[in-house]
């Protein structure tokens, strides 16, 4: 049995278990044929368990660089951070707002891997790589 695009990208993110499976990221090769190791100027990727997940992707923006940023839901959130493993050692703080199920965050990668960005509904928070985002457990 073959699955759809979305159905598999759905299969994978529900693999992560925050324990041994804790990331998960997609991104365009820079040119056809090229090395799948090396990510292009964006990528989409995610961190947790399949019921805790945090999502940051590096896209293009209008002065034509390339930033990183968090996803989250157009909702307010009240100043509330939650932390989410991204490996056995470290974690990332996010705010309430940016925290998805693999169900959600399933059709967020479905759009970027169709269109290479992060669309409506969802906000995005600029992350600054300068400052530490992630914390030691």
């Amino acid at each position: 049995m073959s699955m759809t695009a979305p159905e598999y990208l759905r299969h994978l993110i529900g693999l992560m278990d925050g324990e041994s499976r804790t990331t998960f990221s997609i991104w365009r090769l820079p040119e056809p044929g090229g090395d799948p190791t090396k990510r292009g100027e964006t990528f989409i990727q995610a961190a947790g368990s399949a019921d805790k997940l945090a999502i940051e992707a590096r896209v293009m923006t209008s002065d034509g660089t390339s930033h990183l940023f968090a996803v989250g839901r157009q909702e307010p959130h009240n100043g509330e951070t939650t932390t989410v493993p991204i490996s056995d050692k470290r974690m990332v703080r996010v705010f309430t707002n940016e925290i998805f199920t693999a169900d959600e965050a399933a059709v967020i990668f479905m759009t970027f891997y169709l269109t290479d960005a992060v669309a409506q509904p969802y906000q995005l928070r600029e992350i600054d790589v300068s400052v530490p985002q992630s914390e030691e457990r």
